[in-house]
C-alpha cells in the first residue's frame, strides 16, 4: 500500500504561524460575502430570503415566510463583479495565473466538515466553478466549440483590465451569475429539510439512497428555476435620459436572457451550451471535499469519472478533452511528491514535495508545480517545474526506481518525513502525494504563483 503524507505526519521545519497573505484575506472577505448566514446581504441569505419570498407569494405555508421582495440581482451583479476582479487579469496569461492562484487556494483551505455545507457550496465550490466555467469559456471561444456568433462579437472586442468591457459586462458577469444560481434550489426549505432533517439531525456529506437522491434533485431543481423566473428583474434606471434608460433596459434584459439560456442549458443537456456550466460543477464536486467517499490521494482520478461520463452521453467527448487540457489531471493546490535530478542529470536517490501551481501542463499527466522543499525542509521562493510520469511517485515507474535504493538510505529519508514509518513497512511508505493544507496556512509559503525559474524533472 502507498501512502498520502499528511502534513499532521511531516517531521520539517516550520515557523511559527502567521497572518494570511493580502490575497487570501481578499478571498475569505468574498467568501464571507457569500456565504456569511448572519449577513442580512450575503448570497446565501438573499437566496433563502427569495424562497422564502416566493412561497409567501405562492401562499405556500412557511413558519419563516419573508413577505418582502429582497432586492437580489443588484447583489448578484456586485457579487459577479468582485470574483471576476480575483479571476481576470491584464492579459490571457496573467487570466490565468489569477484563476490558477483562486482554485488552488479553494483545493487548499476548503473545509471538510459537513456543518459547513453552506460555505462549502456556495463559497469554496462556487467560485471554484466559477473560475473555471471563465476559463473554459475564452478556451471554448478560442476553440470554435460554440455556435452563438453574438459571444464572438464580444470576445472581439475585449479589453483586458477595463471594468466597461462588453465581453466582460454582456458575457463573463452573466455566466457568472448563472454559476451563483446553479445550485440556489438547494436553499429551499423542503431541501434542506430533507439534506440535512427538520433538525438538522442528518449528515449533508452522507451518500443518499437513489430514490432520495432523485426527490432531492427534483426539489432543489424545481425551487432553482422558480427563482430564477420570479427573482431576475431589471434594475431601475436612475436619469432623464429615454434613450439611456431604453438601452439601459435592453442590455439587462439581454444580460438576463443569457443567464436564463445557460441554466437552461444545463437543465436540458444542449451541448452547445451546457458544458460550461457542467463540467465544473462535476468536476469540483469530485476535487473538493462534501462527500463521504472524498480522498484526498484519489482526487486526480476524477478525470477517469470525466472520461466515464462520456460513455454515459453526460457530456461530448470534444468538451472533455478541451476542459483537460486546461486542468490537468492533478487539480491546481494537489500536492506531488517527485524524484529530483542530480546534477550529473541522473535521478537523485531522494523526493521533495511540489504544489500543482499552473493550467494548461504540457499533458494532462504531467502537473506544473512549484517546488517547496530542498533536502526535505521548507523552503520559500522555490522555482516551478514540469514534473513528468517518470518523476512523479504519483506513477508506478518513479515508486519503482524509488523502491530500488537501499533500505537504510530509505529509511533515513523516511526518518525526516513520518512520526510513525516502521522499518519492517519501509516500501509502503513511499508517498504518492502529500497534503499542503497545514504548509499552505502560513503566510509565508502562499505565494505560490509569483514569477519563478522553471525547471523539468
Amino acid at each position: 500500500m502507498v501512502k498520502c503524507f499528511y502534513l499532521g505526519e511531516l517531521r520539517l521545519r516550520t515557523s511559527k504561524l502567521s497572518a494570511d497573505s493580502s490575497f487570501m484575506r481578499e478571498l475569505k472577505r468574498l467568501l464571507q460575502a457569500l456565504t456569511s448566514v448572519s449577513a442580512s446581504d450575503s448570497l446565501v441569505s438573499l437566496l433563502s430570503d427569495t424562497h422564502r419570498f416566493l412561497r409567501f407569494a405562492n401562499n405556500t405555508p412557511d413558519s419563516n415566510a419573508v413577505t418582502t421582495k429582497p432586492d437580489l440581482m443588484q447583489q448578484l451583479w456586485f457579487l459577479a463583479e468582485k470574483i471576476l476582479r480575483l479571476t481576470e487579469g491584464n492579459n490571457p496569461a496573467d487570466s490565468l495565473i489569477r484563476s490558477a492562484r483562486v482554485l488552488g487556494s479553494l483545493q487548499l483551505t476548503s473545509p471538510e466538515s459537513p456543518r459547513r455545507w453552506r460555505e462549502l457550496q456556495f463559497g469554496y465550490k462556487l467560485l471554484y466553478r466559477a473560475a473555471l466555467s471563465l476559463r473554459l469559456l475564452d478556451h471554448a471561444i478560442q476553440h470554435k466549440l460554440l455556435t452563438d456568433p453574438e459571444l464572438y462579437q464580444h470576445e472581439a472586442v475585449r479589453r483586458y483590465a477595463d471594468d466597461n468591457c462588453p465581453y466582460r459586462l454582456n458575457v463573463q458577469m452573466p455566466l457568472v451569475v448563472a454559476v451563483m444560481l446553479l445550485d440556489s434550489g438547494q436553499l429551499d426549505a423542503d431541501a434542506i429539510a430533507l439534506l440535512t432533517g427538520n433538525a438538522g439531525e442528518q449528515d449533508a456529506s452522507r451518500s443518499m439512497q437513489p430514490n432520495e437522491r432523485q426527490q432531492y434533485l427534483s426539489l432543489s431543481g424545481a425551487a432553482m428555476h422558480q427563482l430564477v423566473n420570479g427573482a431576475l428583474q431589471l434594475i431601475p434606471y436612475r436619469g432623464n435620459s429615454r434613450e439611456e434608460k431604453q438601452q439601459h433596459q435592453l442590455q439587462q434584459q439581454n444580460k438576463i436572457n443569457l443567464i436564463k439560456q445557460l441554466l437552461k442549458a444545463k437543465k436540458t443537456g444542449d451541448i452547445t451550451l451546457s458544458p460550461l456550466l457542467g463540467l465544473p460543477q462535476v468536476y469540483s464536486s469530485m476535487v473538493l471535499p462534501g462527500r463521504q467517499r472524498y480522498q484526498y490521494e484519489a482526487l486526480p482520478k476524477a478525470s477517469l469519472l470525466l472520461r466515464d461520463s462520456v460513455n454515459r452521453g453526460q457530456f461530448p467527448a470534444i468538451w472533455v478533452k478541451h476542459f483537460l487540457t486546461i486542468t490537468g489531471i492533478f487539480p491546481q493546490g494537489f500536492g506531488i511528491t517527485f524524484i529530483p535530478m542530480q546534477h550529473d542529470n541522473a535521478f537523485a536517490g531522494k523526493y521533495e514535495l511540489a504544489i500543482v501551481n499552473q493550467l494548461y501542463p504540457p499533458t494532462p499527466a504531467q502537473p506544473l508545480c512549484r517546488i517547496v522543499s530542498r533536502n526535505l525542509q521548507y523552503r520559500r521562493g522555490g522555482n516551478n517545474c514540469h514534473v513528468s510520469i517518470e518523476h512523479n511517485l504519483y506513477f508506478k515507474p518513479a515508486r519503482v526506481r524509488l523502491s530500488v535504493i537501499p533500505e537504510q538510505r530509505l529509511q533515513a529519508i523516511l526518518a525526516q518525513l513520518s512520526a510513525d514509518w516502521e522499518p519492517g513497512q519501509v516500501r509502503r511508505f513511499i508517498p504518492r502525494c502529500w497534503q499542503p493544507q497545514q504548509f499552505f496556512s502560513q503566510s509565508e509559503h502562499q505565494n505560490l504563483w509569483n514569477n519563478a525559474l522553471n525547471q523539468t524533472y
